[in-house]
Parts: structure tokens; C-alpha cells; sequence
């Protein structure tokens, strides 16, 4: 018999505060049944775009999910726009 365990996605981007900085993307797969994480990495982009993509993909890798919901953080930067975003993706993982 197939147990299912929880599983969970959490990708991050956040923009490097030094002047020109890239946006860093970061992800890391954890599940219920393990202690330390399934899969992590990380990556730089130059703008929230390309680093939002870069976490589709992963998310399309590590899981049986389509997307990601990037949500914008409560911080700013100078012109008034974010300079953080967080995503979860909960899924079931067959052991």
C-alpha cells in the first residue's frame, strides 16, 4: 500500500539591497515525514520577472503543481514598489 505524506514548496525572492543588487531567488521543498529539506537552491536575477519563471519551473521539477502564488511583501524600496515576494505550494507525496 502507497502512504502519502505532506510536502511543501516555499519559494522566496527578495531584491539584493547594494545599489544595482539582483534579485535573489531561493526554494526549498520540505516534507512531514523528513526532518531536514527534500531539494534547496537558489539563483540571481537581474529582474522579478525572470526570478518568478526561475521559481515556475522548480515548482513544475519538485512538485505535481502548475504554479506558484507570489505574494508581494510589506517592505519597499524608494520608488515605492516591493522588494520581497513569498510563495507556498502544499502538496501530497507518495512514499
Amino acid at each position: 500500500m502507497v502512504k502519502k505524506v505532506n510536502a511543501n514548496f516555499n519559494g522566496e525572492l527578495r531584491k539584493n539591497n547594494v545599489k544595482g543588487g539582483a534579485w535573489i531567488a531561493e526554494y526549498v521543498v520540505t516534507r512531514s515525514d523528513e526532518e531536514r529539506p527534500v531539494a534547496a537552491d537558489y539563483s540571481a536575477w537581474a529582474n522579478p520577472s525572470a526570478g518568478k519563471k526561475w521559481l515556475k519551473e522548480m515548482v513544475l521539477t519538485h512538485t505535481n503543481k502548475k504554479s506558484i502564488k507570489m505574494v508581494a511583501g510589506t517592505d519597499k524600496d524608494a520608488k515605492d514598489k516591493p522588494i520581497y515576494f513569498n510563495g507556498d505550494v502544499v502538496f501530497k507525496v507518495e512514499v
